[in-house]
């Protein structure tokens, strides 16, 4: 190769190695939060000791990243601005996107710190709107044309609805436990030194198994994203694109799509579209990316398809666009939207398992604090059996629902909304109106404080670094 990495001894080599760690310190914090979350449940109804849950949730976690793909992974990387996403080979752009990461950082090793759930996601999409509004700050540019907001629609859509669909859930499913089971010992706390039945301790141990995959599946996701982001960053030739797309078949076939796609944008009069198909088309033809090619090479095909694809987006969400397409011309898009994503969206092997290591060493680690809160703190007495089995099937179903759709969700809020739920659906107990109030403080506070604490150290890592 004409070169096969950045320097690593330059400012921004060790900038992006420096950020990659934090990045699988952010995923062992996810693991403090949200993968204990799925434990707390076996936990205090003494289905499992605390070592054998965490085993459990490390397995499933392990298992959840590697069959779910990464739809997930790279729907958080589409909020950020476009040069970041094609590849960081500036010191600015390093410097704009350690800021992100150290925001979401802090951010949620505090919340862990003072044992208050907090949504990963949140911190994350928090800390990408601020580093893009800190991006187009420094370079003069609108703050609004910098975020994708068709993508944002889609994440925030998700990340308000998922919370009310698990307190619906838990509410409903253990209201439907109780008149089915009729077993007390379902819904009494278990008392130290006593485990439940063996029928219930196999739903709870399957139901902590469920929650684990699923959030595996979709949290484990999210740093393997932002890690590729790096990869990028410090290996353009080598991870910019698909190494197994770049065959000469595949890329007569991405040639031909982009040709039909240049031919809608003609035909529908669309500017945008057809500017982005003949500048792709003109670049392949002219400067051809093949394994053994330079970085620049990389990253500017890289650019060019990433801008492609968002145009054939915007051009299939919008209804006047819509209409005017053919039942052919809507599948073509369509088709070349999947085409194109596939191109850059490669994850090696060694990053999913990276991820997965992370997320059950940090469980392992601290996930005392969060699992205490969720079995002791939330109703006006511990976690009962019953609780835990209704709020690990909401889960379930609620994070299944989403990685159906390739989007990312909050465990802890699906959680612990679900907990909230069964904690309502339970006679005789009420919710605990102080720990509420502190989790929705939290939930309330994380997206415009992570903004906030990433716009500020994106610009002033700029002034320092850029």
């Amino acid at each position: 190769m004409d070169q096969l990495a950045i320097d690593f001894t330059s400012l921004t080599g060790i900038m992006l190695i420096t950020v990659f760690v934090l990045i699988v310190l952010q995923e062992a914090i996810n693991g403090f939060h949200d993968a204990a979350n799925a434990i707390a449940t076996v936990i205090y109804a003494n289905a499992l000791t605390p070592m054998q849950a965490v085993t459990l949730s490390a397995v499933f976690n392990f298992l959840g990243v590697l069959i779910g793909g990464t739809a997930v992974a790279f729907s958080l990387v589409y909020l950020l601005p476009e040069n970041l996403v094609a590849g960081i080979n500036t010191r600015g752009e390093a410097a704009l996107f350690a800021a992100m990461i150290v925001s979401a950082v802090v951010w949620n090793f505090g919340t862990w710190w003072l044992g208050i759930p907090n949504s990963t996601t949140h911190a994350y999409i928090g800390s990408i709107i601020g580093a893009a509004m800190a991006d187009a700050f420094i370079h003069g540019q609108a703050v609004a044309g910098q975020i994708n907001w068709l993508q944002g629609e889609k994440i925030m859509i998700a990340l308000i609805v998922s919370p009310i669909v698990g307190f619906l859930l838990g509410y409903i499913l253990l209201k439907a436990l109780r008149a089915a089971v009729k077993d007390p010992d379902l819904y009494t706390p278990v008392q130290e030194g006593h485990k439940p039945t063996r029928g219930i301790r196999a739903i709870l141990i399957a139901g902590a198994a469920g929650v684990s995959i699923m959030h595996g599946s979709n949290d484990g996701q999210k740093s393997i994203g932002l890690m590729m982001i790096v990869m990028f960053g410090l290996f353009p030739a080598l991870y910019g694109l698909d190494p197994d797309r770049l065959n000469d078949q595949d890329y007569s076939a991405m040639k031909q799509v982009v040709t039909n796609v240049e031919g809608i944008g003609r035909s529908l009069g669309n500017t945008h579209l057809t500017e982005a198909a003949v500048n792709l088309n003109s670049h392949l033809n002219g400067n051809l990316y093949r394994p053994g090619g330079s970085d620049q090479t990389a990253v500017a095909t890289r650019a060019e398809i990433l801008a492609l694809h968002t145009s054939i987006t915007k051009a299939l969400k919008d209804q006047t666009t819509a209409i005017k397409l053919s039942t052919e011309q809507q599948q073509q898009l369509q088709y070349a939207h999947a085409l194109l994503k596939d191109f850059v969206e490669h994850v090696p092997f060694w990053i999913i398992l990276l991820s997965a290591l992370a997320l059950g060493g940090g469980t392992a680690i601290g996930y005392r604090r969060i699992v205490t809160t969720l079995g002791e703190k939330m109703g006006s007495s511990r976690m009962n059996p019953g609780q835990g089995t209704a709020a690990q099937l909401s889960a379930v179903i609620s994070i299944g629902m989403a990685d159906a759709g390739g989007l990312p969700v909050s465990t802890t809020h699906v959680l612990s909304s679900s907990v909230i739920g069964s904690v309502a659906a339970t006679p005789h107990q009420h919710i605990n109106l102080h720990t509420l109030g502190r989790i929705a403080m939290t939930w309330v506070t994380t997206l415009p404080g992570t903004v906030l604490l990433s716009f500020g150290l994106g610009v002033g890592f700029f002034v320092a670094f850029g």
